[in-house]
């Protein structure tokens, strides 16, 4: 007999929300929640630009204290580092998030490796000595603020942690008196360790958010499939074996665009009602433009939409497989665009779609790769050039033939993911150029020019000038 194979784990991070059953100083907690927002927003306007610029959090605390020290307000001073060292860890988190779109642009514009390398080397240490790096640097990186006044963080030394029940532990926390503490008893069954955030949500009560580790087992099952999908609004994907997930999403966002789009129509003509009516406006203000009842609708929509369309993707993706999906990360620009379907693409939940994939890839032991999504719902994926016309759901090749859009769009992702001409950040006219010189060479080898594609209704007209140009540059190297 063969020895048995060990099987693949992977750790999984996660957070849990502990809910509090009580509290001994409920008016204490919310004194130093408000004093520590008071240091938060402090750190973002001292150091959430140019000068906190790849700073190191350790560093953080002696340039804040600069401007006001803990005793200035009445906090002690642990409680005060540790909110000035996480909140220097959601600027360098914002400050990472914009090197990515940063990295980008230096490999779009930097060929070689010399100047690429130079660029990559300022955007760590310098990025506003190059004018041209200074412009993406501003432009992606913008100011940060923040009006965080809920939320206090504790390290390991400012609280003690001890089980009651089953079902119940008692936590003291540091307040603002030395030596006397906070009891906090919570709803849960493991005791706490490591940084916690003690948070107050819109309803007043408080909870502790602490993370987790848990242990995943994979399947040691080999891939046995390569699967493209398309991510879409009327259904979440469609994958090149012809399987539509989430049908039905379109309808469920469309509702949620109008619920916002009315709710929110009401909520400025009470304002307006309000300015009108001084006497009334105080009343409106506090009664009836608040953000709870909105909030909780907007949480419950969104969950509702999570489940949809994780639940029918493990219907679909149940073994390991290899995925290939568009990268969606870039903001959709393009032409304007009617009211209503700007509305339905900013609530377009493209995030989401991903963040389904990467989860269930992780369940069911698969891959993910992302691929440059230009022009993946112009090609034909038959012939792999832009030679057919799409419209609406139905994708017609030069030859007559008839595929579903989606379909022939999850299919050039697939082809895409082993395309090592088209890179995932090459930019659109340059996929443009080479899909266009594709379809030359395959015009010519059906003994067909630009010219007369064009006139049959193969190639759409807005190809038909760059198309012709490089028709030329081909007839003349291949002379």
């Amino acid at each position: 007999m063969s020895r048995r194979k060990r099987q693949q784990k992977t750790k999984e991070i996660y957070t849990q929300v502990i809910p509090v059953a009580s509290c001994s100083d409920f008016p204490q907690v919310m004194r130093i929640m408000h004093l520590c927002g008071i240091e938060r927003a402090l750190t973002y306007n001292k150091l959430g630009s140019l000068q906190g610029w790849g700073l190191d959090w350790r560093k953080a605390d002696p340039i804040v204290r600069t401007q006001l020290s803990p005793t200035d307000i009445g906090l002690p001073a642990k409680l005060w580092e540790w909110s000035v060292n996480d909140t220097m860890k959601a600027i360098l988190a914002q400050q990472e998030a914009a090197k990515t779109f940063m990295v980008r642009a230096i490999y779009r514009r930097a060929l070689d490796e010399p100047s690429r390398s130079k660029l990559l080397d300022l955007m760590h240490n310098d990025p506003t000595s190059d004018p041209w790096l200074h412009r993406v640097f501003r432009n992606q990186y913008q100011r940060g603020h923040t009006f965080v006044r809920n939320q206090i963080v504790y390290q390991g030394g400012g609280y003690t942690c001890k089980r009651l029940t089953r079902n119940t532990v008692k936590l003291e926390v540091q307040g603002l008196e030395k030596g006397k503490r906070i009891t906090l008893k919570l709803k849960c069954r493991r005791t706490v360790s490591g940084q916690i955030r003690l948070i107050c949500n819109e309803d007043g009560q408080l909870s502790i958010h602490c993370t987790r580790k848990r242990t995943l087992t994979l399947p040691r099952l080999r891939v046995d499939q390569e699967i493209g999908i398309d991510k879409g609004y009327t259904e979440a994907f469609y994958t090149s074996n012809g399987d539509s997930i989430a049908d039905g999403l379109g309808h469920l966002m469309t509702e949620k665009t109008k619920r916002i789009t009315r709710t929110n129509r009401n909520r400025y003509r009470l304002r307006s009602h309000g300015k009108n009516n001084p006497e009334k406006s105080a009343a409106i203000l506090k009664n009836n433009l608040g953000h709870k009842v909105k909030s909780r609708k907007l949480r419950k929509e969104k969950a509702t939409i999570q489940n949809f369309i994780r639940k029918d993707l493990r219907r679909v993706i149940t073994s390991p497989t290899r995925i290939f999906a568009e990268d969606l990360t870039l903001p959709i620009i393009g032409k304007q665009q009617a009211k209503p379907i700007n509305r339905k693409l900013n609530q377009w939940m493209k995030g989401e779609l991903q963040a389904s994939i990467e989860k269930i890839a992780l369940e069911t032991g698969s891959t993910v790769s992302v691929v440059n999504p230009a022009y993946t719902s112009q090609m034909c994926s038959r012939t792999g050039t832009l030679l057919g016309q799409r419209d609406g759901d139905r994708f017609t090749c030069y030859t007559g033939d008839v595929i579903q859009a989606d379909k022939n769009a999850a299919l050039n992702i697939l082809h895409r993911g082993f395309d090592s001409e088209i890179t995932r950040f090459l930019k659109y006219a340059e996929v443009r150029a080479i899909l266009l010189m594709r379809t030359v060479r395959y015009l010519a080898s059906i003994g067909k020019s630009v010219t007369e594609a064009s006139d049959l209704g193969w190639l759409s007209p807005k190809f038909r000038a760059e198309a012709l140009r490089l028709e030329a540059e081909y007839h003349l190297a291949g002379c």
